[in-house]
């Protein structure tokens, strides 16, 4: 296996500035004059901007769930990436040639790249076909109805798909393998028979872009008229460059806007999404053809702290409606739910209205537990008791399940809300929503990326420790730990005489010792563990994350300062930390040895030892002082 050098990790980090990659996905502000910027952390359900970025160590941390890390920490935590394939991205972004690898990882990382040259070789055929090949009259005739200009196809890359089974793969002869085709989810093994068929046969198709403009998928409409197969829309199946849980039509054209407007629409298809845009409402995207997941509910909140949904007003549309509501109404976002009158879709309504009355109505969107409520009082009423009741009981239901909610200020405009439309004191409608709580008996997770696979097993039980590592009250034994781990941050040059006295198995804490043994290994290697060569050369996620935070508590409590005040008793702070752990060293031997003695087997000579080691532990514990 060739091993990346550190060199060009370092390059990679150097050329990257943490501010201007992360704030291509959050909006940042900056505090304290610039020197710092937060956001609100898309790895737990923020509900204040808890996440910091330290642009003069190019690192990010957030201060409640204690996510943190640097651009490759960033990168492979935002977009779910190994480490090679976070380093690729981001020397892609910053120009730089990526060294030759040989193992395994280069062997998927080099399918990846050919099934995304495929697609990207696919939406080419498609977009050509549909523009120039006699066979897509019909297509072309149904892309105009809906109003769609030449500007707008060219665009979106507007595609299709002849009335041909065997048309891509001819075409993909001697350029990509059947294997790469199938990857990409461009052709399918027979039914009936052996060999192949196109995915996308007679179909207008939508290109499906990631955030970084790459095509990873189509979305595909029967026209209509033509013979119907698989229903009227037939999507990508996921692969391995497309997960539709993860991915927001049209985001890659929006970004722009919604940085602009501080707000994002999301509409439920791909011709709605493509409609708005042309009409000149650029902060719009698109779900993937099924219910909003709560991957695309993290990524919508991490992009802007107003979502307005966009349902069709008919049963299923407003069901849909109804359900996003219970993920997102515990995020800290403006959440509005906007229902189309006559059960027009966007398309229509800005066809018969125009894009002003469109945003009029966007503006005036009435807040999602607002929009739950009424959806409700819709099916029973509030006329009788009984329907009062049922309606108390589904939205307390619905915000006892609400993450994060629990005791904000939120919560408590909620509910005086709720009491008053429902004309009940709001007492009973507390003592309601304790008992719906006290249903659900759910006991507490760790905080967990939404795009982030459960894992059984010990993995999960290791990340739920060090999560609870860094929440609950440290520990005597871990604060030494920490403290010293903090100095050897602010000064590593300290760190080859602190390896002279103390060793990993002095840790005991298991992530503290992991990270000193780490430490002491770069300074076996002849060199200092500066905070930025520790946290460029950890490969875990978990451990980098700890160093950030560790750093981030010896800058608040003002480490640095206090190892410059040589005249403090004891030789200054660091030394006073070695000489604890040399001393709780020297304790924990002493015990140990007096366990070993009480199990010897002469009686007399276990007395005599354990005299001699009393009188020995106590002589140096009289000269520690």
């Amino acid at each position: 296996m060739v091993e990346l050098s550190s060199d060009f990790k370092e390059l990679v980090r150097s050329r990257t500035e943490i501010v201007s990659l992360i704030g291509e996905s959050l909006t940042l502000q900056p505090v304290a004059g610039g020197r710092e910027y937060q956001a609100l952390c898309p790895f737990h359900p923020d509900h204040n901007p808890s996440m910091k970025v330290y642009p003069d160590r190019q690192t990010f941390r957030c201060w409640v769930c204690n996510e943190g890390g640097d651009v490759f920490t960033w990168v492979m935590k935002h977009e779910n990436l190994e480490f090679f394939d976070a380093l690729k991205l981001l020397a892609d972004r910053a120009h730089l040639e990526m060294p030759n690898r040989s193992d395994g990882q280069a062997r998927q990382q080099a399918k990846k790249d050919e099934v995304l040259s495929a697609l990207a070789w696919a939406e080419l055929q498609f977009h050509e076909a549909f523009k120039s090949d006699p066979a897509a009259k019909d297509a072309r005739d149904y892309i105009a109805s809906r109003g769609y200009s030449p500007e707008t196809v060219d665009l979106f890359r507007i595609g299709y798909h002849p009335e041909d089974w065997d048309w891509l793969q001819r075409r993909a002869r001697g350029q990509f393998s059947m294997e790469a085709l199938l990857e990409a989810r461009l052709i399918r093994n027979q039914d009936d028979r052996p060999g192949y068929s196109d995915y996308f046969v007679d179909r207008v198709l939508w290109p499906i872009h990631d955030e970084r403009k790459r095509t990873v998928a189509f979305g595909g409409r029967l026209i209509p008229g033509h013979k119907e197969r698989g229903g009227k829309y037939f999507n990508s199946s996921d692969s391995i460059v497309f997960h539709k849980s993860r991915v927001l039509y049209g985001l890659p054209y929006a970004r722009e806007a919604i940085k602009e407007r501080g707000a994002i629409v999301v509409v439920e298809g791909y011709a709605d999404c493509v409609a708005c845009h042309q009409a000149g409402i650029r902060n719009v995207v698109a779900g993937m053809g099924t219910a909003l997941t709560e991957q695309q509910c993290q990524r919508l909140k991490a992009f802007a702290p107003k979502i307005v949904l966009t349902y069709d007003s008919d049963d299923a549309g407003q069901l849909a409606a109804a359900r996003a509501v219970g993920l997102l109404l515990g995020q800290s976002v403006d959440l509005r739910v906007l229902t189309l009158p006559d059960g027009k879709d966007p398309d229509d309504f800005l066809k018969s209205n125009g894009p002003e009355a469109f945003e009029q109505l966007v503006d005036q969107a009435p807040e999602a537990w607002e929009f739950r409520l009424d959806f409700e009082i819709q099916k029973t009423g509030i006329a009788t008791v009984d329907a009062q009741e049922r309606v108390l009981n589904e939205m307390t239901t619905l915000l006892a399940g609400v993450p994060g909610l629990r005791g904000t200020a939120r919560e408590d405009l909620i509910l005086g809300r709720l009491a008053t439309r429902l004309r009940m004191q709001e007492a009973a409608v507390r003592s309601q929503l304790q008992r719906a709580r006290n249903q659900e008996q759910c006991p507490a997770r760790p905080v967990q990326r939404v795009d982030e696979p459960s894992h059984g097993g010990s993995d999960a039980k290791q990340v739920e420790e060090r999560i609870e590592f860094h929440k609950r009250p440290l520990s005597k034994d871990d604060r030494l730990e920490a403290e010293l781990i903090e100095v050897l941050l602010t000064e590593p040059q300290l760190s080859a005489e602190t390896r002279l006295h103390v060793g990993p198995g002095d840790f005991l804490n298991p992530h503290l010792r992991a990270l000193i043994e780490f430490i002491f290994d770069v300074v076996e290697l002849g060199e200092v563990p500066t905070f930025e060569r520790v946290t460029l050369e950890l490969e875990s996620n978990e451990l980098k994350g700890l160093a950030v935070w560790l750093s981030d508590e010896a800058r608040q409590k003002g480490v640095e300062r206090k190892l410059l005040d040589t005249e403090a008793e004891s030789g200054g702070l660091y030394q006073q930390l070695l000489d604890r752990m040399k001393w709780r060293r020297e304790e924990l031997s002493h015990q140990a040895a007096l366990k070993r003695q009480s199990m010897a087997g002469d009686a007399k000579q276990d007395a005599i030892a354990k005299l001699q080691q009393v009188a020995a532990f106590h002589r140096k514990r009289f000269s520690q002082r």
